[in-house]
C-alpha cells in the first residue's frame, strides 16, 4: 500500500510506502511517479493503443519530471518517490482511492486526473482488483452528481450538447429553452459572490452549513447578514447558518424518511423510514413537493411539472430520467432493492441484476455524442467545447490529460512560515450538526486543536496542551496544541468546530480569534471543479498560554 498524506495517519502507518509531500505539490509528485512508470516501461501498450488517446502528450509533459526534480518541490526523498513508483508500476492489480486531500488542494482536478492517467497507462481498469475510486465526501454525494444537484444536468447529460438538453426536455415535458444551458453551471462559491454583490437575492440552503464549512467565514457571515438577501435554511437543527435565516424549515433525518442512497461504487441501497419525524419536521421531498405545488410549476402542456407525490413515485420518475444514460436505474425498483444488500447501476433489462464492473470494453461513454462533458482546461478551467473535444477524441476513447505543476497562490513567507491544512477527526462528521450532539462523540473530541510536528515544537519550545493562536491573511483561531503525526512545517486543524455549542452560541466579533478552521482559509478555488482550496494556506503560530498555566507563563506570547 502507498499512502500520500502530510500526516502520519493510521493508514500511513500501515503503508509499505508513505509519501508526505509539501502541501499543494500533488501534481508534481504524480508527474514524477508517471515519469518513472513511463521510463521503466511499466505500461500496458496494448491497453493504451486500444482504449486511450493522449499518451504521447503525457510522455512529453512528464519527461523532465524526474524524482530528483519532484524531491526539490515536494520535499520528499527522490529514492522514496522511486520506491513508490516501483510499487505502482509493478503491481499485478492496482486500486486507487482519492478524496479531499486532492480535491480541496492546489490544482485539485489536475491532480485527480493524473491518478486516472496512471491507471490508464497501466491498463488497470475494467478487471477484478483494478480501478479508481474517486471518492465522495458525503453519504449521498454520488446521488447529487447523478441527479444534477451540483448544478449539472441530470443523468450525466452534457449541457453543451443540444441533443442531451432536448432529451431532458422530453423527459420533463418542457421546452429546451426552459433548461438553463447557455453557460457553465453556477457553483456555490460564485453563488455567494453574486449574493454579496446583490445579484442573487434569495438563498435556499438545505442540509449544509456554509457558515462553518465555506472559506473565509467572516465574509460568509457578512453575506448571510446582508440586507436584501432572503435566506431559507432547511435542516435538522438550528445550525450556525440557520441563525442567519429569515425562514427555517425543520427537516427529517435519514431514519425518519424513505429514499435511496448510492455508494461511490454505484451500489444503490433502499433506506426505509423507521420512525416518524418529531414535531413539525418533514422529509425534504415533502417540502420540495409542497413548494412546487404552491408555486404552480407547469410543463409545456399546462400540466403539473412535478407529478409524483412520494419517494417511490419520485424514484420511478428518476428511472425514466436515467434510462439510457450511464447511471441507468431503469431495471431497479423498491421491491427489488428490498432483496439483496444493494444493486449496482447500470441496472437495465439487459443487466437486471446490475453491473459489477465498468470499462471492461473501454470508455464507452467518452464518445463525443455521449460524453457528460467536453472537458475543461486543467490550468484555467475554461470549457474546451465540442469542436476541440471532437478533434482530440473523435472515437471516444479514454482521454489522457497531462498537466504542468503550478505553485499554490498561498505559500509560506517570513510572516507566515507554516503551511496550514484542515481535515477530519474520527469522532465527528462535517460541521458536527449531528455528531456534536452525541455525548460520547462530543466527549471524545470536544474542541478544536492545532497539530504540529515534534521537531517544530522543540524548535519553538512549545509543549503538548499549550494554547496557541494560528493566524493567516484571513483570520485567527485559538486551540490547544497537539504534537506529532504531521510533517515539519505543517499545521493541521480539524474543520468540524463551529459555534452553536459555545457560550452564547455566537461567532467571534471581527478581529477576535475563533475556533472554526475556515476562519483561516482564503476565498480560492480550483478553476476546474470550483472546490475551495481548504488544504493549502500560509500561517503563523503564536503561543498564548502555557498548558500548565504556571505563574509567569500565562499570557506570555512568542511569535513563531
Amino acid at each position: 500500500m502507498l499512502c500520500v498524506d502530510p500526516r502520519l495517519t493510521p493508514v500511513a502507518r500501515r503503508a509499505a510506502v508513505h509519501l508526505a509531500p509539501r502541501l499543494g505539490t500533488n501534481v508534481a509528485l504524480l508527474n514524477a511517479l508517471l515519469h518513472e512508470i513511463v521510463r521503466h516501461g511499466w505500461t500496458d501498450p496494448g491497453f493504451i493503443a486500444r482504449h486511450t488517446v493522449g499518451f504521447d502528450a503525457l510522455c512529453e509533459q512528464v519527461e523532465p519530471c524526474t524524482p530528483r526534480w519532484a524531491a526539490g518541490i515536494c520535499d520528499v526523498p527522490a529514492a522514496v518517490i522511486e520506491e513508490a513508483a516501483e510499487l505502482l508500476g509493478t503491481a499485478d492489480r492496482l486500486l486507487s482511492t482519492v478524496l479531499q486531500g486532492f480535491y480541496q488542494a492546489n490544482q485539485a482536478t489536475a491532480a485527480a486526473v493524473q491518478v486516472n492517467n496512471l491507471h490508464l497507462i497501466r491498463g488497470m481498469l475494467g478487471r477484478p482488483g483494478a480501478g479508481v475510486l474517486q471518492m465522495n465526501g458525503q453519504p449521498t454525494a454520488e446521488n447529487t452528481r447523478e441527479c444534477g444537484a451540483d448544478g449539472d444536468l441530470p443523468g450525466f447529460r452534457n449541457w453543451q450538447n443540444e441533443d442531451h438538453v432536448a432529451d431532458l426536455a422530453r423527459v420533463w415535458n418542457v421546452e429546451p429553452s426552459a433548461i438553463p444551458h447557455d453557460g457553465p453551471p453556477t457553483h456555490a462559491m460564485e453563488i455567494f459572490r453574486l449574493a454579496e454583490e446583490g445579484t442573487v437575492r434569495m438563498l435556499w440552503i438545505s442540509a449544509t452549513n456554509p457558515a462553518v464549512s465555506l472559506p473565509e467565514l467572516a465574509r460568509i457571515r457578512s453575506v448571510l447578514s446582508r440586507e436584501g438577501l432572503f435566506t431559507v435554511v432547511q435542516d435538522l437543527f438550528l445550525t450556525e447558518t440557520a441563525q442567519f435565516a429569515d425562514v427555517v424549515l425543520p427537516a427529517a433525518t435519514w431514519g425518519e424518511k424513505t429514499g435511496t442512497f448510492t455508494n461511490a461504487d454505484r451500489t444503490v441501497h433502499l433506506s426505509e423510514k423507521a420512525v416518524d419525524p418529531p414535531g413539525e419536521a418533514r422529509p425534504d421531498l415533502d417540502v420540495f413537493l409542497d413548494y412546487a405545488a404552491r408555486m404552480g410549476f407547469e410543463d409545456k402542456d399546462g400540466g403539473p411539472l412535478v407529478h409524483w407525490s412520494g419517494p417511490e413515485e419520485a424514484f420511478e420518475a428518476w428511472k425514466r430520467c436515467s434510462a439510457g444514460r450511464p447511471c441507468d436505474y431503469s431495471g431497479l425498483s423498491y421491491a427489488k432493492l428490498r432483496g439483496p444488500s444493494g444493486i449496482q447501476w447500470p441496472c437495465t433489462e439487459h443487466a437486471p441484476d446490475g453491473t459489477d464492473r465498468l470499462y471492461g470494453d473501454g470508455a464507452a461513454w467518452a464518445r463525443p455524442d455521449l460524453c457528460e462533458t467536453y472537458g475543461k482546461d486543467l490550468v484555467t478551467g475554461e470549457p474546451l467545447g465540442e469542436k476541440r473535444y471532437r478533434s482530440m477524441n473523435p472515437h471516444g476513447k479514454a482521454l489522457i490529460r497531462p498537466a504542468p505543476y503550478l505553485r499554490p497562490q498561498e505559500w509560506p513567507d517570513e510572516d507566515h512560515p507554516f503551511q496550514l491544512t484542515t481535515g477530519r477527526t474520527l469522532h465527528h462528521f462535517h460541521t458536527r450538526t449531528k455528531t456534536g450532539r452525541v455525548p460520547r462523540l462530543a466527549a471524545a473530541a470536544p474542541d478544536v486543536w492545532v497539530q504540529i510536528a515534534a521537531a517544530d515544537a522543540t524548535r519553538l519550545a512549545l509543549t503538548e496542551g499549550d494554547l496557541v493562536e494560528v493566524t493567516t491573511r484571513c483570520g485567527a483561531l485559538r486551540g490547544r496544541l497537539r504534537i506529532g503525526s504531521v510533517r515539519p512545517g505543517v499545521l493541521f486543524v480539524p474543520f468540524h468546530y463551529g459555534y452553536w455549542d459555545t457560550p452564547g452560541g455566537n461567532a467571534p466579533a471581527p478581529g477576535v480569534p475563533g475556533r472554526a478552521a475556515n476562519e483561516l482559509i482564503a476565498t480560492l478555488w480550483d478553476p476546474v471543479s470550483k472546490q475551495p482550496q481548504f488544504k493549502t494556506a500560509a500561517a503563523a503560530l503564536t503561543l498564548v498560554e502555557r498548558a500548565d498555566d504556571s505563574p509567569g507563563a500565562s499570557g506570555r506570547s512568542r511569535s513563531t
